[in-house]
């Protein structure tokens, strides 16, 4: 007996049920594959979000620490190094990465982003952000044989203190001296792998290979969209917080220390997902203390973080 083929039903039953199967398995594989870049993102922002909480944390808790002298006495420190071309200085309130005699120096100093160059080194911001500049002395003293190369110090003493390098005249022996920071944290838009992301940026003073001072540029963390301050001012002076301001609300008065001390700083981290996600739209409102950020109906998922550091060094 002659084998008989498929009718012209059953090809199409055939048919229909192979596409019914070819569906489903594709929308399980878009829904996994949905699934799976929703986890990494979610894990991207942890693990972004919890860098840049942990690297603003370290570098903001010895603030107001000069080696056991007071801000003041470091404004009257004798400098005997060339500031770098450019410096990162705030004009009328900042001299830059060194004290300059007569001139004010700021330790800590926030602003809100704007076009245009900003703190004579930087250009290029993510709008609306907020830029930080700091300085102090990080509390690991050395003695004289263990200088660096490529860092500063400060020598503290009750008379005059000073800017030194390991190249300096006349280092006493049995002195103890402070590595010195400047350093300013903004962010900056870039392309990344044809995307544009906001990176969390740094400049940092540094001593070249031929001894001079200049400020360096670092890519820090990916990911990083917002930056917001606000500053906890002890009026009295009598070691307690007694009211907080935002970036905005800070006077020239306030960052040099002349209505009461820079005691505290609360920071807000606004972190964003590197690549979009076309299955999600955010459309939420993120308040960062004073300010707040509103998502503009994209699809990059955001994390927000807070931390605050209080200065038990903050002197004046």
């Amino acid at each position: 007996m002659a084998s008989r083929g498929f009718s012209l039903v059953e090809l199409l039953i055939a048919m229909l049920l192979g596409l019914l199967l070819l569906g489903f398995t594709v929308q399980i594989f878009a829904s996994l594959a949905a699934s799976t870049r929703q986890s990494q993102q979610l894990a991207q922002l942890q693990q972004n979000g919890q860098l840049a909480l942990n690297l603003l944390h370290n570098e903001l808790q010895n603030s107001g620490f000069w080696g056991g002298v007071s801000l003041n006495d470091i404004t009257a420190a004798v400098v005997d190094i060339a500031a770098p071309a450019p410096d990162c200085v705030e004009d009328e309130i900042d001299t830059g990465s060194f004290p300059v005699s007569g001139e004010r120096f700021a330790s800590l100093y926030a602003r809100v982003a704007a076009p245009g160059r900003q703190l004579n080194c930087l250009t290029s911001l993510a709008p609306d952000s907020e830029i930080l500049q700091l300085k102090r002395a990080i509390g690991l003293a050395v003695g004289r044989d263990e200088l660096r190369p490529n860092r500063f110090y400060i020598a503290p003493h009750w008379q005059q203190s000073r800017f030194i390098s390991r190249d300096s005249a006349n280092l006493e022996a049995d002195s103890l001296f402070y590595p010195y920071q400047h350093l300013v944290f903004y962010i900056q838009n870039q392309r990344i792998d044809e995307q544009t992301v906001p990176v969390l940026m740094r400049k940092r003073l540094v001593r070249s290979a031929s001894g001079a001072a200049r400020i360096a540029t670092d890519s820090v963390i990916d990911g990083v969209e917002r930056l917001h301050f606000e500053f906890g001012i002890d009026a009295n002076l009598d070691g307690r917080l007694n009211y907080m301001l935002p970036t905005t609300a800070m006077s020239s008065e306030h960052w040099q220390q002349q209505l009461g001390h820079i005691v505290s700083i609360r920071f807000y981290i606004l972190v964003r997902s590197t690549l979009p996600d076309p299955r999600y739209v955010n459309q939420q409102v993120y308040q960062m203390g004073a300010a707040r950020f509103e998502a503009a109906d994209d699809h990059y998922r955001r994390l927000l973080l807070a931390g605050s550091v209080y200065f038990s060094n903050a002197t004046n």
